[in-house]
């Protein structure tokens, strides 16, 4: 595994470069979050930066993970369409982390904030940004559902995991669409009470966690998958949780539609 990670990190510079430096802001704005006392809707200034950060870098480095697979046996095509699909997915995500980063700076929101020209302006320069992030990532993507598990070299478990991954993130990113949309993430009255650092509403149903859960089951379905893989006497197990994982998106999904939070019983 050690050395699939190094191949990993070494076959697609861009993600790996990409993710490693969102890391490394995510503690920069860490740092930024205790000597700057300003607030954003009684929410710490750099919570915003801090989340996309860290969740740009695990994400970026997820493709890195993801592409030796793609590269086995690939020819000059599909190895470009790997390339130039990474490197779209990091010029959005640089450019979302800078406008973030930037509206942060100013001590303004970044999303949902349309009380200016220039701030509306903003807004929708990374609506297109993620918008295209995702597209260039389905691109990405998509060898995973049209070659066996002989072809990527993967374990059956694994590629189960990827895909079922795969379609969780795309939901997860309508979920993203939809807050863009109707400008704002609560399904009902939010209230004033609400979980540390990510912000979910106790009281209502709040859009950011399908979001969340659907954009992470890339990292995690996989993961289970490899282990399952791994080790044949908990296949089964592993199986059972990308059904309980993804059941639990679509849980989720229906309680948010409905106007109650996933985690009311946190209140």
């Amino acid at each position: 595994m050690e050395s699939y990670w190094r191949k990993s990190l070494r076959s697609n510079a861009w993600a790996t470069r990409t993710g490693i430096m969102h890391l490394i802001l995510f503690f920069v704005f860490t740092m930024l979050s205790f000597t700057d006392p300003r607030t954003v809707g009684d929410v710490d200034n750099w919570y915003k930066p801090m989340k996309f950060a860290s969740s740009i870098g695990i994400f970026m480095l997820t493709l890195s993970f993801l592409t030796p697979p793609l590269l086995k046996n690939a020819n000059e095509k599909a190895r470009q369409r790997v390339k130039i699909s990474s490197i779209v997915v990091a010029l959005m995500m640089w450019g979302e982390m800078l406008l973030i980063s930037l509206q942060a700076a100013r001590g303004l929101a970044s999303h949902f904030n349309i009380q200016s020209p220039l701030d509306s302006t903003i807004y929708s320069i990374m609506g297109v940004m993620i918008a295209t992030s995702s597209v260039a990532t389905v691109v990405f993507l998509a060898p995973f559902f049209n070659k066996s598990s002989e072809e990527l070299s993967l374990g059956t478990l694994t590629l189960l995991g990827i895909r079922w991954g795969s379609i969780l993130f795309i939901l997860g990113s309508v979920a993203g669409g939809l807050m863009s949309g109707i400008l704002t993430h609560s399904v009902g009255e939010p209230g004033n009470t609400s979980i540390p650092f990510l912000g979910w509403s106790l009281t209502a149903g709040d859009i950011r966690s399908v979001h969340f859960i659907g954009l992470h089951g890339l990292q995690v379905l996989p993961l289970i998958g490899i282990l399952g893989d791994k080790k044949q006497s908990v296949a089964a197990i592993g199986k059972l949780i990308i059904l309980l994982y993804t059941s639990g998106f679509l849980g989720a999904s229906v309680l948010t539609a409905l106007g109650l939070s996933v985690v009311f019983w946190l209140a």
